[in-house]
């Protein structure tokens, strides 16, 4: 078992960052927890690499700006695969145009201005449930999972104050969930925003994929009931998944964030019952921050332990 820094050490001015598929948002934190928030930036995760980093450097240099030209240090909420210790993306699908780029390097090289200010990355996952201890719905809480949803499934699980990583600080093979076999393909076939507007088009064809789950949801709230039942099935679906991950580490809270957890009202009744259903009931809860939980996460130096 290793540990890194205090998880609680927070400097007084961080620059955070978290950059999704779809946007980069950003705020300089307090060391109280207090967050000064910029607006999101649009982020191509299909662009090329110039483009991908001109993105990343115009949001630190406006928050720069927004410091008085001076911060402490820039935390970044990421994706994975990455390798976070080193700062550079081993992704191959979106954000593919940056696999194999040291971005620290490259930030620095496109704002000479940060050569001195340390730059942490953070799975994203992970700088969710940190957040959510520090100031949200896990609160005291000693062992949680956090569990993002919106264009994929993102899992983390924290016991102790260490959180289960693999050596390169996404979340171990025994948390992540998102590409295991799952009703013939995989768990993002179903537990996802692209999965669950393909499936409700496979019962109303003629729903515009444009509508996205935001649209469904609003189905739902009217009581049509296919889109009640995609919720219903979305919540049960969900706990087959968690439920070996329950058994394995006893979370006493498990927290949601993200785009579909916001409609956690329709998703979820159904995962409770399915987790109860099974003999392992959980406090099952919606996060507290929304947007704000990663960008307090990615401040906090990590603690972790690997599981192999």
């Amino acid at each position: 078992m290793q540990s890194d820094q205090n998880i609680a050490e927070v400097t007084r001015r961080v620059l955070a960052l978290d950059i999704g598929g779809t946007f980069v948002k950003s705020g300089l934190v307090s060391d109280s927890g207090g967050v000064e928030d910029a607006a999101p930036v649009p982020v191509d995760a299909g662009g090329g690499a110039p483009s991908i980093i001109g993105v990343i450097a115009e949001v630190v240099s406006a928050g720069l700006s927004a410091a008085g030209g001076r911060v402490d240090r820039i935390g970044v909420a990421m994706p994975g695969p990455f390798d976070y210790a080193r700062g550079i993306s081993l992704m191959t699908r979106k954000f593919g145009s940056i696999n194999g780029l040291e971005l620290i390097g490259a930030l620095r090289e496109a704002l000479p201005g940060i050569a001195e200010v340390p730059i942490r990355f953070r799975h994203d996952a992970n700088a969710f449930l940190a957040g959510e201890l520090w100031q949200g719905a896990a609160q005291g809480v000693a062992r949680a999972i956090g569990v993002t949803l919106g264009t994929g499934i993102g899992v983390a699980c924290c016991l102790d104050g260490f959180f289960i990583t693999n050596r390169l600080g996404s979340p171990a093979p025994e948390v992540s969930v998102w590409s295991r076999p799952y009703k013939g393909g995989i768990v993002e076939d179903f537990i996802s925003t692209a999965g669950l507007v393909t499936r409700y088009r496979q019962v109303c064809p003629a729903y515009a994929p444009e509508g996205g789950v935001k649209g469904i949801a609003e189905a739902a709230q009217r009581d049509e009931r296919a889109a009640v039942r995609l919720f219903e099935e979305l919540g049960e679906d969900l706990g087959a998944v968690l439920l070996p991950l329950c058994e394995r580490f006893r979370p006493e809270r498990i927290v949601f964030g993200g785009q579909i957890a916001k409609d956690f009202s329709l998703f979820g009744p159904a995962l409770q019952a399915a987790l109860a259903r099974a003999g392992n009931p959980q406090d099952v809860v919606m996060g507290r921050l929304g947007t704000h939980a990663a960008l307090l996460g990615a401040t906090l130096d990590e603690r972790r332990t690997e599981v192999v």
